[in-house]
């Protein structure tokens, strides 16, 4: 008998510490699900207008968008170039934040969509005479973008939509 209340001495105490620890560790659980539905209930609204954000950076950068926004009549090709050229350099920059809400292969699609256009500017630039007025340089933009097969623009803007029903569950 004397065996059995030594060897409780030592049990009952190991006993006592494993269901402490035991319920430690399930408070740590909750916790840290609590605080991660705390972090989603801010960064969901958050995502969304990351999402929203970059399909109106696309938009704003589709060359019909940037003509009809900066069409001047008194510049020339040249001057057209370099006002297109900065706007898109500005609009990118302007959400580059964005990409921390995206996933890495949608943000690759607005990088190259952007990289596309500034391509295609530069290239018309280069097609145009010296003479030419902003009006010859954005009917030959616009021509030429909607040449492309597959237009840069509008596949970002179907795969971040694509990406946003997938996250959202709609």
């Amino acid at each position: 008998m004397k065996e059995i209340i030594e060897i409780l001495k030592y049990l009952l105490p190991l006993i006592v510490l494993l269901i402490l620890r035991h319920f430690a560790k399930v408070e740590l659980t909750k916790q840290k699900f609590a605080t991660i539905q705390g972090n989603n209930k801010l960064i969901t609204p958050i995502r969304l207008q990351a999402y929203e954000r970059i399909i109106l950076l696309l938009e704003r950068i589709k060359p019909d968008a940037m003509a009809l926004r900066l069409q001047k009549q008194n510049l020339s090709a040249a001057q057209m170039q370099i006002l297109l050229l900065g706007t898109v350099r500005k609009e990118f920059n302007h959400n580059l934040s964005q990409q921390l809400y995206i996933s890495q292969e949608s943000w690759g699609l607005v990088v190259n969509a952007k990289e596309q256009i500034t391509r295609l500017i530069n290239l018309t630039g280069t097609k145009m005479d010296k003479n030419a007025t902003s009006s010859d340089f954005v009917r030959a933009l616009i021509e030429t973008y909607n040449d492309f097969e597959k237009k840069p623009i509008e596949f970002a803007i179907a795969a971040i939509k694509q990406e946003a029903l997938m996250f959202f569950g709609m």
